[in-house]
């Protein structure tokens, strides 16, 4: 099964939960405001604040929900109208050599992420007096690349690149060769491609630590146990030994050669597996104001099938013709990560990628229990693993809630590595009432991708089986009852 086609089918398989990125918003009901730190419980916290769990938004004590799923595509190479060549549809094949000299110019120096989060289950239990507890299954995919332009000509011109100054030709077989070889490491200078593949097992804890009049404080921790299903670094780092590494999984088919870490067979299986750890606390002020703070994703996954590095050598030959479309995600497609001698594929044992270790500070104000204003900032702590960004982000917005059946939010988001987005969603309740929640939602992370052709971030968020029961006879078990329904 090819790359791309793995990649479609995690993007379409059921309904996901959108992420600001993965970094700052992992909940549908929270995605078009553009903050969610200080105001999401229940299981939809878990990966973002676990000191959540310890408050409850309503008074039923277990949620759920199933199915939840999202998707982010930026592309600073092309605009939204061909954003869909991304993924090899009809008319996005490179057939001209004129083409492929155009895609080339286009990825040269442009950044291009993807990242998508399945949620398959999300389960939690509050109780007031034992706490909160949650438990999610998630898988997680991101890709994020910049190819410098040399990269770029070779990835989509293969031996008729500028790079290979004679060809030769040998029983019908074409091979480019470069007369005057440069190291791999000059070669891929400015080039970045990472890609990040893997299920997450959570389960998470949060409660009251302090508890009064005016101020209540909450404190929580998650711990998640990962099964990795591919890894793609390439890129240069100066002082490293080895520049490139892979783990692909064995029903892609793609074959960098022997490896002590071979998989047998074609079947889809974890390659890879790892843990991590989510801390987070969280206040109420004056039952008005919340505020909190998280550290997330400390981890890591060690690989330990089909994996491959590469050693810093002179890039002599190649012999392939290049992608022949825009979806650079089909490495499988042509073989040019395979016939090209990237300074060498060498079987590895293992090797240890981090999880994109983050920290969370967000804020929200409640009013009269219909209106919500609030904000949130991402930072950084592990910039160069895979699904991090290298700058801050910040975001702010407002959810309002003018009648029990529906909510609508919209915000602002700036930073990382995206420039400005405006996301907006909505959320319908059929059933909302004190002892059952039905809500179904739908976000996009960038309103103004429709209005602006350039860098557009396509994206889509959405839910429809998430639920809320078990009523809880004592009101005072619910921390804020004019908080808006979440």
């Amino acid at each position: 099964m090819k790359l791309k086609t793995l990649l479609l089918v995690a993007f379409g398989f059921v309904i996901v939960n959108n992420m600001f990125s993965q970094n700052m918003i992992g909940s549908f009901s929270a995605t078009g405001g553009g903050y969610s730190s200080a105001v999401l419980t229940d299981y939809q916290t878990i990966g973002l604040n676990p000191a959540n769990l310890g408050w409850k938004h309503n008074k039923n004590f277990v949620n759920f929900g199933i199915a939840e799923m999202g998707f982010t595509v930026y592309s600073e190479p092309l605009k939204r109208t061909v954003v869909k060549k991304l993924f090899g549809s009809n008319n996005s094949q490179l057939t001209t050599l004129e083409e492929k000299d155009e895609a080339a110019r286009l990825f040269s120096n442009t950044r291009l992420e993807v990242q998508g989060n399945v949620s398959g289950l999300g389960l939690s239990f509050q109780d007031e007096k034992i706490g909160g507890f949650g438990f999610a299954v998630k898988e997680k995919i991101f890709w994020n690349s910049k190819l410098g332009s040399m990269v770029a000509d070779i990835i989509f011109k293969g031996y008729n690149a500028d790079y290979f100054d004679s060809i030769a030709i040998n029983q019908g077989d074409t091979t480019g060769w470069a007369t005057a070889p440069a190291l791999l490491s000059d070669l891929i200078e400015n080039t970045h491609i990472s890609l990040q593949w893997y299920r997450e097992y959570n389960l998470s804890y949060g409660r009251s630590i302090i508890n009064s009049k005016n101020v209540s404080i909450y404190a929580g921790v998650g711990i998640k146990y990962l099964e990795g299903y591919n890894m793609f670094k390439f890129g240069y780092q100066e002082g490293n030994e080895y520049i490139a590494a892979a783990a692909l999984n064995p029903a892609i088919g793609i074959a960098l050669g022997p490896t002590p870490s071979a998989v047998e067979g074609g079947k889809y299986q974890p390659i890879g597996r790892g843990w991590g750890m989510d801390f987070g606390l969280s206040a109420l002020l004056y039952k008005k104001v919340r505020i909190a703070a998280s550290l997330i994703d400390y981890g890591s996954i060690k690989w330990d099938g089909n994996v491959y590095v590469v050693k810093n050598d002179f890039v002599k030959n190649i012999s392939d013709e290049g992608l022949d479309s825009y979806s650079i995600f089909d490495l499988q497609n042509v073989g040019t990560f395979e016939s090209l001698k990237w300074g060498g594929w060498e079987g590895a044992e293992s090797y240890t990628t981090d999880l994109p270790m983050n920290m969370r500070f967000g804020a929200a104000y409640l009013l009269k229990g219909k209106y919500e204003f609030g904000t949130d900032v991402y930072l950084p702590v592990n910039k160069t693993a895979p699904g991090a960004y290298t700058n801050t982000m910040f975001g702010f917005g407002a959810r309002l809630m003018p009648v029990k059946w529906m909510r609508f939010s919209t915000g602002f988001i700036y930073g990382g590595e995206t420039g400005y987005a405006i996301p907006m969603g909505i959320s319908f309740f059929p059933f909302n009432n004190n002892s059952f929640m039905w809500e179904v939602g739908f976000a996009i992370r960038d309103v103004a991708t429709y209005f602006d052709q350039d860098k557009p971030t396509v994206s889509v968020a959405l839910g429809v089986l998430r639920f809320s029961f078990g009523n809880l006879p004592n009101r005072s078990n619910v921390e804020n009852e004019d908080a808006i329904s979440k």
